[in-house]
């Protein structure tokens, strides 16, 4: 599977324009009438049910007949009435691996679970389709699966469908097991969602999330968020969440973190990141300071890592970055190069990032960026916020289309 430079999709959150269209792998031709027909139904789900859960927290009104939390050790758990054959299933975690690692861990448990219930072998899944938008500032991934049990005569079919969305809170993800009903599973799933309460929340500055499409797929989402804290440092939060499709019945998972603080000058002051890949941790690394001496602590595929950087320089955060761009803006300088931190390009030492200005077109400011071989091409308004921009490494090029935004990026 091909890693991605999260770090360097901080240069890349792009606003207004045409998101990229949500693929459906299986065309109706290839399916029979019945199934055609069924996937068509919907719901007009009348009845509601106000729901409580001060621990997450979720305080509303959803749609549909919701049973009782239930409570385990690290997740409660719903089923919803929508007035269909089969009841919605939500959870909300606390604790879990990442929007698309344990939305993709829980179809594959619900799909073998399927066929022990029905004692019928799993002889086939397909992917059905793929999505990836939001609810105003929470990244949802969309997925659904095909899937036959049994042989000839006795074969059953059945579509499982799985909606994750990550809030400042956690994790909410709901499953339907039921062919059709595709837009009505949505509608509840958004209701789930919208009953977080935020009251508690802090206000970021800055907020956005895009849509990530490579080889002209789209495969996910990346979000990045920067908050003033106590102390007057910015906060910032960097995600990415990815469901690649490997075959017609398979599909990679991919989430990363990157927690960093920055200094309101733009200097890095220390960040920590981490990786899951198939349910799998693939790599955590912590970068800090200690009397002017950059250290990293962290794991790479199951393997300690503990050394100090040969770099005794400032590193420029991704609130920085922004900073650097404005500074260029108003120089007579066409380039500027500065120092940052990435583990996906090298943990172990400074990745020198070139900004290059390429003048205006279309009224909007044009832009190259170049990190460790990272290329990037970006347009942005005159406050920075950007509005399309294209990737590429090697082989694979990546496009950004805009969900969401809030604020200014510079706006401290």
């Amino acid at each position: 599977m091909t890693k991605f430079n999260a770090s360097a999709l901080g240069l890349v959150m792009a606003f207004s324009a045409t998101p990229v269209i949500a693929t459906d792998y299986i065309s109706a031709d290839q399916l029979p009438k019945w199934f055609n027909d069924a996937v068509k139904r919907e719901m007009n789900v009348t009845e509601t049910s106000a729901i409580s859960l001060t621990d997450f927290p979720i305080n509303g009104t959803v749609k549909g007949k919701w049973s009782d939390v239930e409570k385990a050790d690290t997740y409660w758990y719903y089923t919803v009435n929508i007035g269909s054959d089969t009841p919605v299933e939500c959870w909300a975690f606390q604790e879990y691996d990442g929007p698309a690692n344990s939305l993709v861990n829980m179809m594959n448990y619900a799909t073998n679970n399927i066929a022990t219930v029905h004692n019928k072998a799993l002889s086939s899944k397909f992917n059905y389709s793929l999505d990836a938008s939001n609810i105003d500032d929470a990244m949802m991934l969309d997925y659904q699966v095909l899937y036959n049990l049994g042989e000839g005569s006795e074969k059953v079919s059945g579509l499982l469908k799985g909606l994750s969305a990550e809030t400042a809170s956690g994790l909410q993800i709901c499953m339907h097991n039921e062919v059709g009903y595709r837009e009505t599973f949505k509608e509840v799933f958004t209701s789930f969602v919208n009953a977080l309460d935020s009251s508690a929340q802090s206000s970021p500055f800055f907020n956005s999330i895009n849509s990530v499409e490579v080889n002209q797929q789209l495969v996910g989402l990346a979000a990045e968020t920067f908050t003033k804290d106590a102390d007057g440092d910015v906060e910032i939060r960097e995600a990415l969440t990815m469901i690649l499709p490997v075959d017609a019945s398979n599909v990679a998972a991919t989430d990363t973190v990157t927690q960093s603080w920055s200094s309101p000058d733009g200097s890095l002051i220390n960040a920590h990141t981490y990786s899951v890949e198939n349910g799998q941790v693939s790599s955590t690394f912590s970068l800090s300071a200690s009397e002017g001496i950059w250290e990293i602590e962290g794991e790479m595929q199951g393997k300690p890592v503990t050394m100090q950087l040969e770099y005794d320089g400032e590193f420029v955060s991704n609130f920085g970055s922004y900073l650097v761009v404005d500074a260029l803006n108003d120089s007579e300088q066409d380039t500027t190069t500065y120092v940052t931190w990435s583990a996906d390009t090298d943990p172990t030492s400074p990745t020198p990032t070139t900004m290059q200005k390429l003048g205006k077109q279309d009224g909007l400011l044009q832009y190259a960026a170049d990190m460790a071989g990272f290329k990037v091409k970006y347009s942005s308004n005159e406050d920075l916020v950007m509005q399309s921009a294209t990737m590429s490494m090697g082989p694979v090029s990546m496009k950004m289309a805009p969900l969401y935004v809030t604020g200014k990026p510079t706006a401290l």
